[in-house]
């Protein structure tokens, strides 16, 4: 691991202190999208009708979000607009092959030395470029339906298969959070609020016309949000509300809806939304909810346009192996299901080898206690789940680690990965 680090003080404070811990894999992955836009036939200009939609809509919802990204762009020697870009769904990049962060020498040369049926890791990152959107599965555990009789909330994320990073991280006048996503997110996949609850977004159906907002927040951007401004549960709804009537919010990827999973000590809230329209409801009672890629409220199917490739398979999986484990439910069983590959390549945890496009890039399991706020904690993968030990972090916790927050741990640790 590496040093203790503050992510916490002025926006472009914590930007800088980013971007200097980032600017490597930063560069890196700026170069890898100069290739896409150059294969796509594409350039800045391409997008700047795009990216200026999309800083009008940080200025109106997260002014010091932008102040945070141009400072990391500046302390990583990159543009503003390279980094913003990232943050948008764009369909010019449909038909083009996403490569993925490259992974070390020495790692290729043990994973080409065996012969045992193990895939090279490398070779295994082809990809469908019709599969490329993030795709998700979480489920959270109520009451006596966990061992400790407290709240349980996990997500398997799986997305571009990108260097991840986790931070606690504290802007000035906002809420200090628990956060993870790819390098150069302006948002988080994974929640643990300072105010004690914890959430985790998906991607959701495919949407009709219209009900789709280019160049907005997406989930990952949202669920931030969230953790930055809310002070409860009870507040997330009326500040998605709001967030609609201003045309600020857009979806879980290019013309989809968004998914978002929720619980604090005593309660379970989910949300499904378009750009425009969504539906919530409160879990009370023990036991347990599964949510993968598809609206399954009744009030938003007239939104919706089909479902995402593997979506019921790996929800209808979930429920098959929690199903039993009501009342039984811990960290370490949560551990176990996420790594399970039946069903593959639809399966909850997802190889590069799958060839989707997409892989199981982290995971967490955050425990919300009503009993000692100690107790409140999310245990992390920091990479796939196979393949990389456990981390903890505690939204009572100030202090970052270097290493984690840079991607440097997840670099190393997803070097190793190799698939039967």
């Amino acid at each position: 691991m590496g040093q203790a680090i503050y992510l916490r003080g002025g926006a472009a404070e914590v930007g800088n202190l980013q971007g200097e811990l980032q600017k490597v894999f930063l560069q890196e992955r700026a170069a890898r999208y100069e290739k896409m836009m150059h294969a796509a036939g594409v350039s800045k200009s391409t997008f700047e009708p795009r990216l200026a939609a999309f800083e009008n809509c940080l200025l109106a919802a997260a002014p010091h979000w932008l102040e945070e990204f141009q400072a990391v762009a500046n302390a990583a020697g990159l543009e503003l607009w390279q980094l913003l870009l990232w943050n948008l769904d764009l369909p010019e990049f449909k038909k083009v092959n996403y490569p993925a962060a490259p992974l070390t020498l020495k790692n290729l040369e043990t994973a080409r030395a065996g012969d045992d049926g193990i895939v090279n890791p490398y070779e295994a990152q082809g990809t469908d470029p019709a599969m490329g959107e993030g795709e998700c599965t979480t489920f959270f555990a109520l009451g006596d339906s966990t061992t400790a009789g407290e709240t349980l909330l996990h997500k398997n994320r799986d997305s571009r298969d990108e260097l991840q990073n986790i931070y606690i991280k504290h802007i000035d006048g906002f809420r200090r959070f628990v956060g993870s996503s790819d390098l150069g997110n302006l948002g988080t996949a994974h929640l643990h609020s300072e105010e004690l609850f914890a959430g985790a977004n998906n991607t959701g159906s495919p949407l009709i016309e219209k009900q789709y907002q280019e160049n907005a927040l997406n989930d990952c951007h949202i669920l931030r949000y969230i953790g930055e401004n809310c002070a409860a549960l009870d507040e997330v709804v009326p500040c998605l509300e709001e967030l609609q009537s201003r045309q600020l919010i857009g979806g879980g990827g290019f013309g989809l809806g968004m998914i978002l999973i929720l619980a604090d000590a005593a309660r379970g809230l989910i949300i499904e939304a378009t750009s425009r329209q969504l539906h919530h409801q409160w879990f009370e009672e023990d036991g347990i909810t599964v949510r993968a890629n598809h609206f399954e409220f009744p009030e938003m199917q007239a939104y919706c346009n089909g479902v995402l490739p593997g979506s019921e398979t790996r929800a209808e999986r979930a429920r098959q192996l929690l199903e039993p484990l009501d009342g039984l439910m811990d960290i370490a069983t949560c551990g176990e299901i996420s790594r399970d590959r039946e069903n593959a390549p639809h399966a909850i945890c997802r190889n590069p080898s799958d060839g989707l496009g997409t892989v199981t890039v982290s995971t967490s399991t955050s425990t919300i206690s009503a009993r000692d706020e100690r107790r409140c904690q999310t245990h992390f993968r920091n990479g796939h789940p196979g393949y990389c030990p456990p981390v903890i972090l505690s939204p009572g916790d100030i202090v970052s680690d270097s290493d984690l927050a840079s991607g440097a741990h997840c670099e190393h640790w997803r070097g190793f990965r190799g698939w039967i």
